[in-house]
């Protein structure tokens, strides 16, 4: 009952909190090849181990592991376990404020890196992750396409209303290889 008025009583917060951040014109054809420094934001709901894997390895093909850092709340780490080690940026939910932003000493350990490209993995919209993408600063933040996206993600890829989120995900990495 409460969580849709905290929902949006934290989507306020974030357009506020975003005002005055708008962002540059950029050429998404060579974006994501020139990029050297990715976050990757892990979803809240659980991620089954093989989407996460490989998901990973695509991105360690695009990225070093040194150029790449895994945001991720601390009880799903268990998903990354097949993974190579990488930077990993966890949280819990004690980093969460009732309205779901993220907490000031979350976001300076988040923004004390910079990124050339962020990256959210929730099918849905989080808006912890979606706060968290866009206080990043990366110039390309991409997701899945969501309601109020358009406010944290300046480009959104569009998966069929599947209810298998492999497919999702494989849509999405089919998508991202097109750049």
């Amino acid at each position: 009952m409460f969580e849709s008025f905290r929902l949006k009583v934290g989507l306020s917060y974030s357009r506020l909190h975003f005002r005055h951040k708008h962002d540059r014109i950029i050429n998404f054809t060579n974006a994501l090849t020139r990029s050297r420094r990715a976050l990757v934001i892990f979803p809240e709901s659980s991620l089954d181990s093989e989407s996460a894997s490989t998901f990973l390895r695509y991105m360690l093909r695009k990225f070093s592991s040194e150029g790449m850092m895994v945001a991720i709340r601390d009880d799903q780490l268990f998903t990354m376990t097949s993974a190579p080690p990488l930077k990993t940026l966890t949280y819990s939910v004690h980093d969460i404020n009732k309205w779901f932003i993220p907490r000031r000493g979350l976001l300076q350990r988040m923004e004390s890196n910079n990124f050339d490209v962020a990256f959210d993995l929730n099918l849905n919209l989080s808006l912890t992750s979606a706060f968290l993408c866009k206080a990043s600063n990366a110039p390309l933040r991409i997701s899945f396409a969501k309601r109020s996206g358009d406010e944290f993600y300046n480009f959104q890829v569009k998966t069929k209303g599947n209810n298998d989120n492999r497919y999702s995900y494989r849509s999405f990495l089919r998508c991202l290889d097109m750049f």
